[in-house]
């Protein structure tokens, strides 16, 4: 009998935890946090009553909570040794901003690494009676969905899932066995993206633009994974400009270029990396403002990171541009820029001179991608939607019971059901 606890992740997007139970073995697949004023986790699972813990991929809503189960316990921790490597720049960054509110420290991180089991794709594992293996996940690099099987059932868990294919990484596969359940995202459950070589022509297009006018454009872009998509997209559409990268992104960059069996085109990305400037400091800072010509940098959500920095000096200025290239959370400041054209400077609301504009460049497959995955699945597998607004679990599920005629349903937080 296999029993799938759901912890965290339902109906929103933010700590993700599901918990399976054989009645032998204990996994927990993710333990993420949501990032607010006050960090939350997801539901309450002693470290004792675990036999392993497996993470997706690195961001801090699949990743950030597995620090508190070393308080004491030491549990095998699996994931690619491009995610626990990530993990480490973002969760020490996160004790660094948010210690105060987080149920661990420092020494505990160190204890999880310690406990690390890096495993690459089709590596399988056997752990009591559960047999698992990785497969790439197509979200960024060294993401993966988590295929269990033990007693006969199947179950696939989905992490972030990214079926098209990006200038990172590969797109993921459907799995081809029979499955008894998955678990799904469901974050764009209700909108399709647009078409990916159509978007890089016209955002690349739209920065030439703003060049001509002897402008500047600051790429706010998350630091794992958008940052380098967006060096990728430039490059590939043969952008002749001054470029910079700022921020933790640097970091992500030499863990990328350490593990090139993660990347689509390993050797390119080396030539992007090796004719990108990085800042070091704030003087190089102030020169990048005078002397490039593209600026990226983290925050994608403009919430702090050194695009804060790049803000004050540019955004009032309409010759420049500010090009979003990250989901906007509602109430952060980048979804505020975009509704109102206003922005905190030196804490005073200022009106943005320079040009703002979104491009949507997700990671995630949209709402074509995720009907086509769970299409293409063999066997009549359980659906369980999570890691969405509640209107596309609730939308997702909805799809798969009345197209596919499948038991699908959107979970809330503490529901556990029988595989």
């Amino acid at each position: 009998m296999v029993k799938l606890r759901f912890m965290g992740g339902t109906h929103e997007v933010g700590r993700n935890a599901v918990l399976l139970d054989t009645g032998e073995a204990n996994l927990l697949l993710d333990y993420g946090v949501k990032i607010g004023e006050k960090p939350q986790f997801p539901g309450h699972i002693r470290a004792r009553d675990l036999d392993g813990i497996l993470v997706s991929h690195a961001h801090l809503d699949h990743s950030g909570g597995v620090p508190q189960f070393y308080l004491g316990e030491g549990k095998p921790f699996f994931a690619t040794s491009v995610t626990t490597e990530v993990m480490r720049v973002l969760l020490r960054d996160m004790i660094k901003l948010s210690g105060y509110w987080l149920p661990f420290e420092y020494i505990e991180f160190e204890e999880m690494l310690r406990q690390r089991r890096d495993l690459g794709y089709g590596q399988p594992v056997k752990l009591k009676n559960v047999e698992f293996k990785l497969a790439n996940a197509g979200h960024i690099p060294g993401s993966a969905m988590i295929e269990l099987n033990t007693g006969g059932k199947r179950v696939l868990y989905t992490g972030d899932l990214n079926t098209g294919t990006t200038r990172l990484v590969h797109g993921a596969k459907i799995p081809r066995q029979r499955l008894d359940a998955v678990v799904i995202e469901s974050t764009y459950a209700s909108t399709d993206h647009p078409d990916r070589g159509e978007l890089e022509v016209s955002f690349v297009e739209a920065i030439k633009e703003v060049l001509r006018s002897e402008g500047k454009v600051l790429v706010p872009a998350f630091a794992v994974g958008r940052s380098q998509e967006m060096l990728s997209v430039m490059n590939a559409q043969k952008l002749k400009a001054r470029m910079v990268i700022d921020g933790m992104a640097r970091a992500v960059n030499q863990i990328y270029l350490g593990h090139p069996d993660f990347l689509r085109t390993p050797k390119t990305f080396v030539n992007i990396v090796s004719s990108t400037r990085e800042m070091t400091g704030w003087r190089d800072r102030r020169q990048a403002v005078r002397r490039s010509d593209v600026i990226v940098a983290p925050s994608g959500m403009l919430q702090g990171g050194t695009a804060m920095f790049y803000m004050e000096r540019l955004a009032l200025n309409e010759r420049n541009a500010v090009f979003l290239v990250s989901f906007q959370v509602p109430g952060t400041r980048g979804a505020r820029l975009l509704e109102t054209g206003f922005f905190t400077i030196k804490e005073m609301d200022v009106e943005v001179k320079a040009q703002v504009r979104h491009f949507d460049f997700s990671s995630h497959s949209g709402k074509t991608g995720l009907q086509a995955f769970l299409r293409g699945l063999k066997g009549k597998p359980d659906v369980y939607v999570i890691h969405g607004e509640p209107e596309n679990c609730e939308a997702l599920a909805q799809w798969a019971r009345d197209e596919l005629d499948l038991n699908a349903t959107a979970p809330n937080e503490g529901d556990e059901f029988t595989v």
